[in-house]
Formats: structure tokens, C-alpha cells, sequence
């Protein structure tokens, strides 16, 4: 009796991972030298620029292979979008880029100049070399969390509609 019952819980854990891989939402992503600037399901908030310069805003409801249709009924193609909104797109990591490198390089700075005056080969305080780490490092700062408003676009930049079978697909966001 308790064999069947497992192995009744197993085909129906494992039809209920049949069925969530096969009906997979698409998404939509933007690539650029092959790395992903830009990912969007369906479901998700989209403002863009078309390239006769209307704003489009609304929900992605359909994405096929070379267009999405909005919660407005509107039919996209992929090709006629020349700007996107950035405030969906997340940043990379706070160590990449110039930006980056001098928060890093300022920060670590500092606490190597900390260390010495601990260990008693400098004297102690802060003088004016960690001031200058310290505008390095909010420098980098600034780089790092300012970005622009829209994305655009251009050469190098390629649109795709893909699915689970994808290896630019993310499961979870």
C-alpha cells in the first residue's frame, strides 16, 4: 500500500514538472557582445521609444518571435523599438567597470592606511592622502549607482525572443 501511494506522489510530482516546463513564460531579452543588458517576461511593465518617436507603456501580453503585444492591444515589432526604460533593468555588481575600480581602489586605500597605523608604522588620523582615496572612492560611487533613464538601442544590440530551452533564460528573476 505504501508503494503505490509513492509512486502515485511521484507521477504527479512529476507531471506537474512536465507541465511547468512545457508552458515556460517567454521572455524577451536584449544582448549586446553577448551579454544580457535587458530582460523582460510577459506580464512585465515596458516603456520604449519607437523609432518614429512615440512613447509606447504598457504590460507585455504576448511575446512572439519578433514582436510582443501590450496590454493596449498595440502589436510591437522588435525592430521599430529604438529606446527602453532602464528602471526595470538591474545593475551588474558593484565591481564592475571603472566605477568600481576606483570605489574599490579608494576603499581599500583607507583601510590599508587604517591597518598600518595600528600596527604603528605610520601615525594615526586622517590625513590628505585619505582624503583624496576618500573622493576617489565617492567618485566610483557616483559612477556606479548614476545610470541613464533609457537605453538605446543601437548597433551591437540584438533583440530575442527566447523560451526555457535558451541559455540566455532565467527562472527566477
Amino acid at each position: 500500500m505504501r508503494k503505490s501511494a509513492a509512486i502515485y506522489l511521484f507521477l504527479i510530482l512529476l507531471s506537474i514538472l512536465i507541465a511547468t516546463y512545457s508552458s515556460a513564460q517567454k521572455q524577451v531579452v536584449f544582448l549586446q557582445n553577448g551579454n544580457v543588458i535587458a530582460r523582460f517576461t510577459e506580464g512585465d511593465r515596458f516603456k520604449f521609444l519607437l523609432k518614429d518617436h512615440h512613447w509606447k507603456e504598457g504590460y507585455i501580453s504576448e511575446l512572439t518571435d519578433f514582436s510582443m503585444i501590450t496590454s493596449a492591444l498595440d502589436t510591437i515589432s522588435f525592430l521599430s523599438i529604438e529606446k527602453i526604460s532602464t528602471k526595470a533593468i538591474k545593475r551588474v555588481s558593484i565591481s564592475s567597470g571603472l566605477g568600481g575600480a576606483m570605489f574599490i581602489a579608494g576603499l581599500g586605500y583607507i583601510a590599508l592606511n587604517q591597518i598600518n597605523s595600528w600596527a604603528g608604522y605610520t601615525k594615526g588620523g586622517f590625513d590628505e592622502s585619505s582624503g583624496k582615496a576618500l573622493a576617489i572612492a565617492g567618485a566610483g560611487a557616483a559612477l556606479i549607482f548614476i545610470k541613464p533613464k533609457y537605453k538605446r538601442i543601437s548597433r551591437g544590440v540584438t533583440i530575442r525572443m527566447v523560451d526555457y530551452r535558451s541559455p540566455y533564460f532565467k527562472l527566477n528573476r
